[in-house]
């Protein structure tokens, strides 16, 4: 999607926001539109929050949404650089946030370790998952999809495929950021693009990490499965992982009591409409600096 984004101040209220205007009057405009209603449709303070959209006089689609700083969890990808039950914490958080979206019938389709910001507590959550361009609603016909660099390692087989997808395309994204932070490496390190859905083999965790609860290794090794029948929802893999927490914590308890909770296999449709929304001036109320946000 080729466009600009901005830092800007709203003229009235004291915030600050990223404005995305899309360059030109393109395709992508109702992709760009979508992202929108996408975040419109979620309030979770693990979700980033759209505050307005509307379109140009020359007809570019934009929208204002939420500034949110802090690192993203690339930082503490290093093996030994956060401790193993705060690592635990941290999957559970994003599984929670991703759930959230997965009830209402969006799936992310984009999760990468630069998309998760540590936000610390100042949002009443500790991270919050950005950029939701890639996002699909449940029901969506299969189409093709053209992982970046950035993100292929992150791509599920059938989203590759460009195959009937559901929010195990995120499970399966989750469990390569699970596996890159108890083991500091990438499942499938050197793996082509075009042979990720072919020959889909990978380290089992616990060969790099033995000291990890078998019941978390486990676990992230079924996340990364080929055939998507074979991963946990998200509902199912953040129960698993406030159970491993609610374990370590208190160490009488079994492991063996880490039950698998199964929840019905429906979400509400979220529908789209084509039609862009009419033009407005709410960009005006935003004070747009010169330079392009980095």
């Amino acid at each position: 999607m080729t466009g600009e984004v901005y830092h800007a101040v709203h003229q009235l209220l004291p915030r600050r926001a990223v404005v995305k205007v899309l360059a030109g009057d393109q395709p992508f405009a109702i992709q760009m539109l979508r992202e929108a209603c996408i975040l419109e449709a979620l309030h979770h303070p693990g979700i980033v929050r759209v505050y307005e959209s509307g379109l140009l006089p020359d007809r570019r689609p934009w929208f204002a949404c939420e500034l949110v700083e802090g690192p993203s969890i690339n930082n503490v990808l290093a093996p030994g650089a956060r401790d193993r039950i705060d690592a635990i914490a941290l999957l559970r958080d994003i599984a929670e946030v991703l759930e959230h979206a997965h009830r209402r019938g969006v799936i992310h389709c984009g999760l990468r370790p630069q998309r998760v910001v540590l936000t610390g507590r100042s949002r009443g959550f500790p991270l919050c998952i950005t950029d939701w361009s890639d996002a699909r609603a449940h029901d969506a016909a299969p189409m093709p999809y053209v992982p970046s660099v950035a993100s292929w390692q992150f791509t599920s087989p059938e989203l590759a495929g460009g195959d009937a997808i559901d929010d195990r395309v995120d499970v399966y994204a989750l469990g390569v950021i699970a596996y890159q932070l108890l083991t500091g490496v990438l499942p499938f390190v050197g793996r082509a693009i075009a042979t990720t859905g072919r020959s889909h083999e990978h380290m089992p965790t616990e060969v790099h990490c033995p000291d990890a609860p078998r019941e978390l290794t486990r676990l992230v090794d079924q996340m990364l499965s080929h055939d998507r029948w074979d991963r946990p929802s998200t509902a199912e893999v953040q129960t698993e992982l406030s159970f491993l927490l609610d374990t370590l914590a208190t160490p009488t308890k079994s492991p063996a009591s880490l039950l698998r909770i199964r929840r019905p296999r429906w979400t509400p449709a979220i529908a789209f409409d084509d039609a862009p929304p009419p033009p407005g001036d709410a960009l005006a109320m935003h004070d747009v600096r010169d330079e392009p946000a980095s």
